[in-house]
Formats: C-alpha cells, structure tokens, sequence
C-alpha cells in the first residue's frame, strides 16, 4: 500500500485543525466573559480540572493558565478518589470545575461532574459534543464545534480543548493570552501543516527504534506528553512523555545510543532548561530530536511569546506521530486494540 494511503482520516483531521482555532478564537472573549459571569463575586475559590487522555494534557495547559494569571489554589481531579474509593468532593463549594471530554460521554466525568454540581461547584464544560450528557450537566458549555472527528487518535478536538482552556483562563483573570494573540494561531497551524519535511526526516530516525523519551517544560510539557501519547498510540513505541525538570532526576538514564530524546522549546522562560538538556543526551550518545523556536531547531514553530505555542508544538508532535506511522506500514486511523470512545467509570 502507498504509504501515503495510510492515516488518511488522521490528516485530513490534522488539515482542519486552523478552521477550528480561527472558530474558537473568534469566540475567545465570549467565552471568557461568560465563565466570568458564573461568579458573583468575581472569582472562584479554586479551579479544577477533570479529564482523563489527551483532554487530560489539554487541561494541565489550562492550569498552568490559571496559575499564571490569578495564583488561585488549581488542581487535577484524580477521578477514583470518587468512583473507586468512594470519596465526595464536600470541600469544592465555590470553585470552578472545568471537566473535558471531546465526546462527552466518558462515564467517569459526567458521574464527577454531577458530583461537583451538587457539591457547590460551578461547572464549565469543554466538549465537541454540545448535546452530550456532559454538556447538559454543566453550568456553561464551549462547545469545539469541531466537526466529525473519525481517526482513533484526536487531534483537531485536543488542540481545540487547549484554545478553549486558554480562553476560559482569560475569563479569571488579566495577563493571559489575549484574543488578538489567539488570532495568531490559525494562520501559523496552516504553515505548520504544510511543511512536512523536516518532521519525515526525524521519523525516519524514530521508526528505527522502539523506545523514546519527549521532553518540556511549561507550555511545551503538556504538548510533551500529548506528543508521546500520539506516538504510543499511533505505532506502538514506549513512548513517555516527561517535563525536562523531572527528566533530569533519573528518567535521562533510559536515553542512550539507540533511545533519543525529542525536545520541544519554545520561547518561553522555561525552555531554556530544556534546550540545556542537549549536552547531557549528548555525553549518553542519544540521538536529539529539537523542535521549537531555537534557530538551530530541525522542526520549527513561530516565537509567539505566549501559552499558545502549546497547540503549535502539538501539532507538531502530531505530524510526527503520523509521519512514523507511515514510515512503519501502520494505519494510524485505526490503531489496534483501540477505541475512539474509552468509556471508563
């Protein structure tokens, strides 16, 4: 089969990606002021976030969001700590909960949504499905508006949850990313998505071996992990993603001759801790992949300055997971094993 053939859904998917964000930052100041209306008194206790997969690396962008604008108490919901261990959340009165799921139909996060409804939370959800279970549940809803969304692996949904996330964050807060600045993000996802040949080149280097580490910090570490997870789903490789902080104190030991390292930096303050992890990789002999902004980055992303550059280094990690995929003869529509709606309680 033409390699070419393959993943067709996933990048006609991925192609549609500068729509979606050119919707939603469209909608960017409405949504903030509608989650800012939900308090009377100007703010939330404490936000937190409930997703699980690539929602889940959506809403870690999200709380690095808010702290950074409003220095409220934030939080990842650990879902069992209700529905295995039986655990109410009785203390979240007054917070906001913002619960992600693009189907909006995972059985957990509506259960936990309407567990923080009844607790005294105000509750916003982010799905691409606006008549969802989820979406009934909620006090307010973003919906994606998306479109079908066939592949197994997300794309075109999960870089949309992180513009939404962003954009609710502007509803708490001043200093965030701006709708001018989301503005920027459709026209630089097209760019990204035509320019494929340096990403082929590192999948040729990446389809050669069976383990890897990505790595970031900050903006870059959620699109870390969702690059990993875009990997391990797509071709099967023990993919991990890792913030370049915690990589340091012992996971760079798994690097080495055959096991590189992929790093996204952007030009954030954090990043430079990450393009320092060169030398180290280096010394192990492990072979560098370096995407960001850095002139000397093989897979490059425009230097816009803000949180933003998130959903550029995602779709960069999703190019190359698509681009590996080709390389090894694997249908990345239909990853084995795996379905598009994981329905876990």
């Amino acid at each position: 089969m033409n390699p070419t053939r393959l993943g067709r859904l996933m990048e006609a998917e991925m192609r549609d990606q500068p729509r979606v964000l050119a919707a939603l930052a469209d909608r960017f100041n409405s949504i903030g002021n509608a989650v800012a209306a939900l308090f009377d008194s100007g703010a939330p206790v404490g936000v937190a976030f409930l997703a699980r997969g690539s929602s889940d690396n959506a809403a870690l962008l999200g709380r690095y969001a808010v702290e950074l604008q409003t220095g409220l108490p934030t939080c990842l919901v650990a879902p069992s700590v209700a529905t295995v261990y039986g655990r109410e959340p009785a203390g979240f009165g007054g917070w906001l909960l913002i619960a992600l799921s693009q189907s909006g139909r995972t059985p957990e996060i509506v259960d936990l949504t309407r567990r923080y409804v009844a607790a005294g939370a105000k509750v916003v959800a982010v799905t691409n499905d606006p008549d969802s279970a989820l979406a009934r549940t909620a006090h307010y809803t973003v919906a994606l508006e998306a479109g079908p969304e066939r592949a197994v692996p997300a794309t075109k949904t999960v870089t949309g949850q992180m513009l939404a996330v962003l954009a609710i964050a502007s509803g708490l807060g001043p200093g965030g990313v701006t709708q001018r600045a989301a503005a920027e993000l459709p026209a630089a996802a097209a760019d990204l998505l035509a320019d494929t040949e340096a990403v082929d080149r590192a999948a040729a280097l990446l389809a050669t071996v069976d383990r890897l580490a990505v790595v970031g910090r900050s903006a870059c570490y959620p699109a870390a992990l969702e690059t990993a997870l875009k990997l391990q789903e797509t071709t099967g490789v023990m993919a991990h993603g890792f913030s370049s902080a915690d990589f340091r104190h012992g996971p760079i030991a798994v690097t080495g001759p055959g096991t590189p390292a992929v790093l996204l930096a952007g030009s954030g303050p954090a990043d430079t801790d990450t393009l320092e992890l060169r030398a180290p990789l280096t010394a192990r002999y492990a072979p560098i992949v370096l995407a960001g902004t850095a002139i000397e980055a093989s897979i490059g992303w425009p230097a816009l300055g803000h949180l933003g550059e998130c959903v550029l280094a995602t779709i960069r990690g999703q190019q190359l997971a698509l681009a590996v995929s080709r390389e090894l003869g694997i249908d990345a529509d239909h990853p084995s094993g795996l379905a598009k709606v994981t329905l876990t309680h």
